[in-house]
């Protein structure tokens, strides 16, 4: 019998979970990633502020929960990286063990998206229903005020896949 799309990204989060606990102290050691994932929560923080201010949070929310099939639909979560999954997991997200929404992307929750870090493709994007009930102007806003999210999650992405290639390439023993 052929597997789904949602095993494999249920055995993939089980997989970056079970990596997360056996790197969690090594990461709280290294330097540069503290220091990058700082001012990641920083910059998101003030993304999430720009989102709060023009209204964007509700309106995105509300569209996500509706089931309007726009952004936050079922296989979304399949743009997650394993390397973003860690990042929310250093950052405190508890990841949620099953989707809420049967039509919606596995990270759906409630109130809108579960993740602190969000994959760009989910930040940048901005549907037709959206636009038509944003102005111009908070839109070029939401875009600045993300720039420096953008920048820093690519970064330390980046940081992560190479802090993990070398573990696995000479440093298997600590986080085994």
């Amino acid at each position: 019998m052929p597997v789904t799309s949602e095993e494999l990204f249920l055995k993939g989060l089980a997989e970056a979970q079970d990596l997360y606990t056996r790197l969690a102290k090594i990461l709280e050691k290294e330097a540069p990633f503290r220091k990058m994932l700082a001012a990641l929560e920083r910059a998101i923080e003030r993304s999430n502020e720009a989102y709060r201010d023009t209204g964007a949070d509700q309106l995105c929310a509300t569209c996500a929960t509706s089931g309007r099939g726009t952004c936050c639909v079922r296989d979304m979560e399949l743009s997650v990286s394993r390397e973003l999954l860690l990042i929310n997991l250093s950052l405190g997200v508890e990841l949620p063990r099953q989707r809420l929404f049967p039509r919606g992307c596995f990270f759906l929750g409630a109130r809108g998206c579960l993740l602190r870090a969000r994959p760009l493709l989910c930040r940048n994007f901005f549907c037709h229903w959206f636009r038509q009930r944003f102005s111009p102007e908070n839109l070029a806003y939401l875009q600045e005020a993300m720039e420096e999210e953008a920048r820093l999650l690519f970064q330390t992405e980046q940081y992560l896949k190479v802090f993990l290639l070398a573990l696995s390439q000479g440093g298997a023993k600590k986080i085994s």
